[in-house]
């Protein structure tokens, strides 16, 4: 499998992830076809496990961007800013391995991805870094972090709820127009940012607003 999964990983490298094809990964590899899908239920899923490497740069960051954080608001925001930062730095990876799938099988192919090259895996890490790191649902991903705003007494359970689909649903809008070219990758980031400060004051209980700044950066 790895044999294939680097194969894939160069032509991506080199041409794009358009450019992966069965029959090119596989002859890459020095193998047949038919052998590629001895181990592979189909395209998405070598696809998806040869771009799960993309991630490498954004796992090492996220510990740093949360250095500064005094408590699960700011943990949320400086993850969110780190995946921003990263997902509009390689926009067509990103939405590839976080939004574009509807397939119920990424976090079988996740954890595969992670039992083939364990040396990736992360054992331990920061709150909540840790919790997420083997999840490729954003959704889940997100509502994990804000289940900690929950506990905490700073928002309540269906107002979290609800920050997580619309927040999620702009930094999908965003990620696409910078995708296509439409915004450049700093202004999507102000953009995404300033959306989700705003969002979240509007969801958080009115004592606690003032955690979050207008404008600003959490991470460091």
């Amino acid at each position: 499998m790895t044999y294939f999964i680097e194969a894939a990983d160069k032509i991506i490298k080199e041409e794009g992830v358009g450019a992966v094809t069965i029959r090119k990964a596989a002859d890459m590899a020095g193998y047949t076809s038919a052998t590629l899908y001895s181990y592979f239920d189909n395209l998405t899923h070598l696809v998806f496990l040869a771009t799960m490497n993309q991630l490498d740069k954004y796992n090492a960051a996220i510990p740093r961007y949360l250095t500064n954080c005094k408590n699960s608001v700011d943990r949320y925001l400086a993850i969110s800013e780190c995946f921003t930062e990263y997902a509009y730095d390689s926009p067509e990876i990103y939405e590839l391995l976080f939004f574009k799938h509807r397939d119920e099988k990424l976090e079988e192919y996740t954890k595969q991805y992670y039992d083939l090259f364990p040396e990736k895996s992360v054992t331990n890490g920061p709150a909540p870094f840790f919790k997420i790191f083997h999840l490729n649902n954003i959704s889940t991903r997100s509502s994990i972090m804000l289940d900690d705003c929950v506990n905490d007494g700073f928002m309540t359970k269906e107002n979290a709820e609800d920050f997580n689909a619309v927040a999620i649903m702009v930094s999908k809008c965003i990620l696409q127009d910078v995708r296509a070219g439409v915004v450049d990758k700093y202004v999507g980031f102000e953009k995404t940012m300033k959306y989700y400060r705003q969002l979240m004051r509007g969801y958080m209980k009115p004592e606690w607003r003032s955690l979050v700044a207008e404008e600003g950066r959490t991470s460091a």
